[in-house]
């Protein structure tokens, strides 16, 4: 605290003058500099005195000003002090600190250059522990299955919960999970699932079926983001310690893939007996990893040594949020890219790494808030500024993992064949949008950091054809909050599970789909949802969501504009690296050689 009450006089008075300068400062101006009584900042001027900090000189009489003279260069101090903080695990404080105190130094620079240094490996000292340190530059929002939105979040859950049945990536095929057994009745309204025994929580209880039940009436009746999973739920019970079922309203064929989900990751009945403020601040699951601690920019994952998958190969995984702002500033490779011992940062195939890409796809989609006056709400005016709208330029201006145009929610690989797109050159959609009565009204358009590069260059497009867009970049928690102000919104879906997914994205509360479109249209893809769910014929489900899809297209609600491939790269010495369906790599199976 006096470090940084040092740092806050420092950067009031000394400026420019740096360490050793004397500055004129009166006990008013250092009181008002601290926020506190004029009392309170001699305690503080005498504390700092004492420890060497400053000298301070009280000016005596009428007309006799008092001085303040600094002794400790800032920057140093400042580097000393985010560092420690960070070695503390104290993260947030360290970034917090830099920001508000950096200007005019190199200090943020040589900080993410040391903290660059920490990732990747390590031994853990005293101990033969394999820890993994990454950087993420997202916020892990929530851990909770009933609540989140985003595929980070997504992902750490599935790192710490798991759920009654699990889909295979690779064929598509449902295998065992908590349920080792599962059958329903021939209308698929009734599902029953037969649950291994010895599955512990990760404080020691054992896993029955009254943890399912509870996880399932939570999600329905919790008032919850993914409430949506449960929407057909009638009743489910505990038939017996090991055996749950499930009686549906009205017919699920994917209600196995429902219960793949993360969505529906199991919770400990009564969350242990704490409350849910208490509870997720050290969840307790049944995955690989078990939380240790999670707070002031750290997750930090240890491996569950009772996981009946059998344990992981690292002890540790350790989960650094870094602002994205400070990353990019400081050029930080991304955190794929440091799965591996620092010191091999040569990413090449030439110097041995392998690059390796996901089967499943990230879509980017430009979402029209229909709920808000504006000139999105003429037909023409969607259309015109949707073939303004260059895919095959987008990739190959921004290129990046930026793979090909889409052409709907799920990818359909381009032919060589296939025609070029009907896009508008900028004189041709002036004269439309002046016949469409467009009388150049400002549009909001918003992203969050991650997706800034797109819609810059989104805004110059529209900018030449005399459409005004003003950019806003939004963190992706606060987003929601000014989604009202908004007029255009550029997000992306990940579909680990395209059926289910694509239903995730058109129902889920908060889905940025579901909140932009027209309460009309949400009612329609609902209903049409209803009716691909009871049908057990897998083309005629594909037809109902192609319909879906071709409506939003035809109403100009949403752009599909491109499909992207997640990428990773690693040295052979790693084994066991393999990107999951939501775009990142599984910690469970990862193991080093050398």
């Amino acid at each position: 605290m006096a470090l940084e009450r040092y740092l806050t006089l420092y950067n009031r008075f000394a400026g420019e003058l740096g360490a050793g300068a004397t500055a004129e400062a009166s006990l008013e101006q250092v009181a008002e500099a601290l926020f506190c009584t004029e009392r309170n900042a001699k305690l503080v001027l005498r504390k700092l005195t004492e420890e060497g900090l400053i000298d301070w000189r009280a000016g005596r009489g009428r007309g006799n000003r008092s001085h303040i003279t600094f002794r400790e260069d800032r920057e140093k101090l400042l580097l000393d002090l985010s560092r420690q903080y960070a070695e503390d695990g104290e993260y947030n404080k360290a970034f917090h600190l830099l920001q508000t105190f950096g200007d005019g130094t190199a200090a943020n620079e040589k900080f993410m250059d040391w903290m660059s240094g920490s990732f990747g490996f390590r031994k853990q000292p005293g101990k033969e522990a394999d820890v993994l340190r990454l950087p993420i530059f997202k916020t892990v929002m929530t851990l909770d299955p009933a609540d989140f939105v985003y595929s980070l979040c997504s992902h750490m859950i599935q790192q710490i919960f798991d759920r009654l049945v699990l889909l295979e990536q690779s064929t598509g095929q449902i295998k065992a999970g908590i349920a080792h057994y599962w059958e329903h009745n021939e209308d698929a309204t009734v599902w029953t699932f037969h649950l291994r025994k010895g599955i512990l929580f990760h404080g020691g209880q054992e896993l029955t079926a009254g943890d399912v039940v509870f996880t399932a009436e939570r999600l329905r009746n919790g008032g919850k983001r993914n409430s949506w999973i449960m929407r057909s739920l009638r009743t489910v019970e505990a038939v017996s310690e090991r055996i749950v079922r499930f009686h549906l309203v009205r017919p699920n064929w994917l209600f196995l893939k429902y219960a793949s989900s993360n969505v529906m990751a199991i919770l400990p009945a009564g969350l242990m007996g704490q409350s849910e403020e208490q509870f997720w601040k050290k969840p307790s699951g049944t995955g690989p990893f078990q939380v240790e601690e999670w707070k002031d920019g750290k997750l930090l994952l240890g491996a569950n040594p009772h996981y009946y998958q059998s344990r992981a190969h690292l002890d540790q995984v350790e989960i650094v949020h870094v602002p994205q702002a400070e990353a990019v500033r400081a050029g930080m490779i991304n955190w794929q890219q440091l799965i591996c011992d620092p010191t091999l940062r040569d990413v090449t195939a030439e110097n041995g790494w392998i690059q390796i890409e996901s089967k499943s796809l990230c879509t980017s989609l430009l979402s029209w808030n229909m709920q808000r006056v504006g000139p999105q709400h003429s037909d023409e005016f969607r259309r015109i500024t949707n073939r303004l709208i260059d895919r095959s330029a987008m990739i190959r201006e921004l290129s990046g993992y930026r793979d090909f145009p889409a052409k709907g929610f799920f990818p359909e690989l381009m032919a060589v064949d296939d025609p070029a797109e009907d896009c508008l050159e900028p004189e041709e959609a002036r004269r439309l949008l002046l016949e469409a009565g467009y009388d150049g009204a400002p549009l909001f358009l918003c992203a969050h950091p991650g997706h800034a590069e797109d819609v810059y260059w989104i805004q110059e497009r529209l900018r030449r054809a005399g459409i005004q867009a003003e950019v806003r970049i939004e963190a992706p928690y606060t987003i929601h909050e000014v989604l009202h102000e908004v007029d255009l919104l550029f997000h992306a879906l990940v579909f680990p599970e395209e059926e289910v997914s694509l239903i995730e994205g058109c129902e889920q509360e908060g889905s940025y789909l579901k909140e932009l479109m027209s309460p009309e249209l949400s009612r329609w893809t609902m209903e049409s949802f209803d009716r691909a769910l009871a049908s057990e014929d897998p083309s005629i489900r594909k037809a109902i969501y192609t319909a879906v899809e071709e409506r939003l297209k035809e109403e100009q609600q949403v752009y599909f504009l491109l499909h992207m491939k997640f990428h990773t790269d690693y040295h052979p010495s790693l084994k066991g690296v393999r990107i999951n369906s939501l775009g990142w790599i599984d910690f469970k199976d990862i193991f080093r050689t050398s």
